[in-house]
């Protein structure tokens, strides 16, 4: 199979392509940036820029679509708007014209809008039925990027798989930078991200299942690991900082097995897709 993977030079795109040339895809990969590799056809260019995204598309099999602005702190909210809802669009048009039949695209847990700290969760632990509830310009763009994937397939048939991935980090790099602050302040600063994280590993794994599922036309999965990101149990976490929020179910129930276990329940990509998070930084992989 020929894959194309637009983003390929950032954090989580070099992973994957690494990942997916030794399950033995062919790729072309797109870029705003040069790429030093010699191992597949590199094309560098803009997701903004229609005729070079219809270019990159021709004679591919699937697109994984991680090419994006990934913050809006740092970018003008008009180019985030553009290059994430306007780029998806000319990759899944692109896409129709070219006949390439399926699409897996990177969204974010962002696209839910209750991360950030600009508005709570309605109801924990957050699963991928939440209303969603946009509130800046980059989780707009996340969420509208979604919609036109969604109206790809219900108009033409394109398969399009979402993901919305929490922190995503290296499990197997020492002493990590998220993990030196003292403890009680990384409870403050992750309060917001409901303390969530996912391996950069465990995230390319379902990339694989993605371009392999069948029975699936659209649908958006969060990606989190089992635990999280801090030596604090959960149960005191929900506690301290969430109380006020609806629990569903039984969080004395829902934490027997795992005192750390994580907010965000990943039971639809299980169900779904067959992914299961198999890395945490506290054990390494779990078989």
């Amino acid at each position: 199979m020929r894959l194309l993977v637009t983003g390929s030079n950032g954090f989580i795109g070099q992973e994957l392509v690494k990942r997916l040339l030794e399950e033995g895809y062919t790729l072309r990969t797109f870029d705003r940036t040069a790429s030093a590799g010699k191992e597949c056809e590199h094309i560098a260019g803009d997701l903004r820029d229609v005729y070079t995204v219809r270019r990159v598309v021709q004679g591919v099999d699937a697109v994984v679509h991680l090419g994006a602005m990934s913050s809006d702190r740092r970018n003008a909210p008009d180019e985030v708007l553009a290059v994430n809802v306007q780029g998806t669009w000319n990759v899944l048009q692109a896409c129709v014209e070219a006949g390439v039949g399926r699409v897996v695209y990177f969204s974010s847990i962002n696209a839910l809008g209750c991360v950030g700290g600009y508005r709570p969760p309605e109801y924990l632990p957050l699963d991928d039925f939440h209303p969603r509830h946009p509130m800046t310009p980059y989780q707009l763009s996340k969420h509208l990027a979604e919609e036109v994937c969604r109206s790809y397939t219900e108009r033409y048939g394109v398969v399009t798989i979402c993901f919305r991935p929490v922190f995503v980090v290296n499990t197997a790099q020492p002493s990590p930078w998220w993990r030196r602050a003292p403890i009680e302040m990384r409870a403050e600063w992750g309060k917001d991200e409901l303390w969530a994280y996912v391996d950069l590993q465990d995230v390319c794994e379902v990339v694989l299942l993605a371009l392999r599922a069948e029975g699936v036309q659209h649908d958006a999965f969060l990606l989190s690991a089992e635990d999280t990101s801090i030596d604090i149990p959960t149960a005191e976490l929900v506690q301290k900082y969430w109380s006020h929020l609806p629990w569903r179910g039984d969080l004395a129930a829902y934490v027997a097995e795992n005192p750390y276990r994580t907010l965000i329940d990943t039971s639809h990509a299980a169900q779904v897709l067959g992914w299961k998070a198999r890395r945490s930084w506290r054990s390494g992989v779990k078989e």
